[in-house]
């Protein structure tokens, strides 16, 4: 290429091109050249047209890298600032100079290019104000904030709040790894989560994280975040971390607080749970109280009914068996009187019979009132309860199918109204517990071996079973069923005795009761009485005693009722005895003391007047040392006062008695 061409490229050219000589002046500038470089002066010496930029010096920067070429034969390089008088800003320029040599290689002059790099040092200037802006936000951001290379997951970068967070200066971080400063095992945790933030090549957030420290130990909230390059691969970990240790223990504060207040709200609410369960206690107790108050105001009226018929049947049965006493007598007389095949005899017995039943009658009057005077004897309990058969039926009316079975040699030692009342109850009860009708089952028999669920022990027993097929009893029915006054009935329709009578009369007897019942099962009751041998305690007969040899005792009779009195006299007489009567305590002193032979027995009534029974019999033994005695009465025991009160070993014959009976006792008292 010839030289005007080649000029015509460098005037082409973008970047300023300039040649010096070895006197360091401007022989060529290309117009881009001119542009850079500024104002120039025009010198028409020597051939050619020399150019020299306005003030321009061997010293100046823009011709300094051009020097040292002519200098060192060497290319260098300088940035420039040029200030031109025709622009506000100056320019920065990057001068690069080469020698220029001939053909022959010697030096002849130096060439110089000079790029325009103005906007590349702003770029960088800009770039590096902004690089002091981000780093003053990442300096005082309230948040720990480092940077670690991805290779080896060094620190490259940490900000204040990190020195503060680990305690620890940066000069101590920078360029180390988690396994330099931290334990090892919390070291690899770190790692780890690197290692998955780089692989996944996304953000991962670890809400908690506890961390050891010089502060001791800190709760760090921290995201990391892979830095990749211009091909996608990851350069630089981010990490941000907030320390939550505050927030962490005002949590767990609050936590604390809200168990200590569930607890306390727990205490509490068991506290009022306590006092409302009291209450309801205290208002159940009220409840119970209220009942236990109505119903003992109810047993109280009940016990005042009772007491005030009881002393009423006492004071009847006080008259009645006096009067009685005086039939029974008077008609065991004439029994005597006639031949013992007359027809008279049946009627005797009628009479006498009637007057038993009457004097069952008063002794059932006195078992409802509670009064009566036990006077068990040998009997066997099948009859009896084959003899009430025929009035069971008629008491339990046509709905209810009675059934009796009875065993033979079922003998026991009762007092047999107290057996019929024990029957009659348990009947009347089976009929309550049926009021659609059924079946009742009663059954006498004899056990030589009770069973082992019976309550009593090893012996020889009378069970008396009644059983039927009702209602039944809940347990808690059950466990009160012998409570006096207790009964399941309305209001009105029962007293509540029926039970507690047949347990109170079977344990006189020496007995026992069991009750099995079920709600919707029925109720068996199960009587257990002691057996004994047929005959046992049976009285002799009259007609036997007076085939005896004639008594020759002497028997002061004290009797207030004329006609008993009377009777008694001449059933005394009758069998042999000598009578001295007196109908009141004063006759029977005279008596006493004017009767010159000898008195056996003293046979009073208990009830006399002006002096009772008892205080004329001590009288009478201290006139008569030695003097038996016998008391009778027609009250019983629970109507005499306590000045009247006879002692169990004191004889006692309560009326109305028999012919047998009275002259059975008397031999008795006598030792005959």
């Amino acid at each position: 290429m010839d030289a005007p061409a080649l000029l015509s490229v460098l005037d082409c050219l973008a970047d300023g091109v300039a040649v010096v000589n070895l006197e360091h002046r401007y022989v060529y500038l290309n117009p881009a050249a001119v542009e850079l470089l500024g104002p120039l002066q025009h010198e028409s010496t020597g051939p050619a047209t020399w150019l020299q930029p306005d003030e321009s010096t061997p010293q100046d920067p823009r011709l300094m890298p051009l020097v040292r070429a002519l200098e060192d034969r060497l290319t260098s390089t300088l940035r420039v600032f040029v200030k031109k008088a025709s622009v506000a800003a100056g320019r920065h320029l990057s001068v690069s100079g080469a020698p220029w040599l001939d053909a022959a290689g010697k030096l002849i002059g130096a060439v110089g290019v000079y790029v325009d790099i103005t906007r590349s040092r702003q770029g960088e200037e800009e770039l590096t104000r902004t690089n002091a802006f981000l780093d003053n936000i990442i300096e005082h951001v309230p948040a720990m904030i480092f940077v670690k290379d991805a290779r080896h997951l060094r620190f490259q970068r940490f900000n204040r709040e990190g020195e503060c967070v680990l305690g620890m200066q940066r000069a101590e971080l920078l360029g180390k790894s988690d396994l330099d400063l931290f334990p090892q095992d919390q070291a690899q945790a770190f790692i780890a989560r690197d290692r998955e933030t780089l692989e996944k090549r996304q953000l991962v957030e670890i809400p908690e994280e506890p961390i050891d420290t010089r502060h001791g130990r800190r709760w760090l909230s921290t995201r990391k975040v892979p830095v990749l390059n211009r091909k996608g691969e990851p350069e630089y970990l981010l990490g941000i971390s907030l320390d939550i240790t505050a927030r962490k223990q005002a949590e767990a504060d609050l936590q604390a607080t809200h168990l200590d207040l569930e607890q306390r709200v727990k205490e509490r609410t068991a506290a009022l749970q306590r006092a409302n369960d009291e209450l309801k206690r205290e208002v159940n107790d009220r409840k119970l109280a209220q009942e236990a108050l109505r119903r003992s105001e109810e047993q109280l009226r009940q016990s005042q009914k009772l007491e005030a018929i009881g002393r009423l049947a006492g004071g009847i049965a006080h008259d009645f068996n006096n009067m009685l006493s005086a039939m029974i007598g008077y008609a065991g007389l004439l029994s005597l009187s006639l031949p013992p095949d007359a027809e008279g005899q049946q009627d005797v017995k009628q009479i006498v019979q009637a007057g038993e039943r009457a004097a069952a009658l008063i002794r059932q009057l006195l078992a409802f009132s509670r009064k009566q005077v036990l006077q068990p004897e040998v009997l066997d309990l099948g009859k009896l309860v084959t003899g009430m058969t025929e009035m069971l039926q008629r008491l339990l009316g046509e709905r209810v199918q009675l059934q009796v079975e009875v065993k033979d040699g079922c003998c026991v030692l009762a007092d047999p109204t107290q057996l019929e009342q024990v029957v009659l109850n348990l009947s009347i009860n089976a009929r309550d517990a049926m009021p659609r009708g059924g079946h009742l089952r009663i059954k006498v028999e004899r056990l030589a071996s009770p069973p082992p669920t019976a309550p009593v022990a090893a012996g020889d027993w009378v069970r008396l079973t009644v059983a039927d097929d009702g209602v039944g009893m809940s347990a808690e029915t059950r466990s009160h069923v012998f409570e006096p006054f207790f009964t399941t009935k309305p209001r009105g329709e029962g007293t509540g005795l029926g039970a507690a009578t047949v347990f109170g009369a079977v344990k006189q007897s020496g007995g026992e009761v069991a009750v099995v019942s079920e709600e919707g099962r029925g109720t068996t009751f199960e009587i257990y009485l002691p057996r004994v041998e047929d005959g046992e305690g049976e009285e002799p007969r009259l007609s036997a005693m007076l085939a005896r040899q004639q008594r020759s005792a002497t028997v002061l009779l004290v009797e207030d009722e004329a006609m008993v009195r009377a009777a008694t006299r001449r059933i005394l007489a009758s069998a042999g005895l000598e009578v001295l009567e007196a109908a009141t305590p004063g006759e029977a002193l005279a008596l006493v003391e004017g009767y010159p032979g000898k008195i056996d027995l003293l046979l009073t009534d208990v009830v006399l007047p002006n002096m009772n029974g008892r205080e004329l019999a001590q009288r009478v033994e201290r006139l008569r040392p030695g003097l038996k005695v016998l008391f009778m009465s027609g009250y019983t025991a629970d109507a005499f006062s306590k000045e009247e009160l006879l002692s169990p070993d004191e004889a006692f014959l309560a009326k109305p008695f028999t012919t047998d009976a009275l002259i059975s006792r008397i031999d008795e008292v006598l030792g005959k």
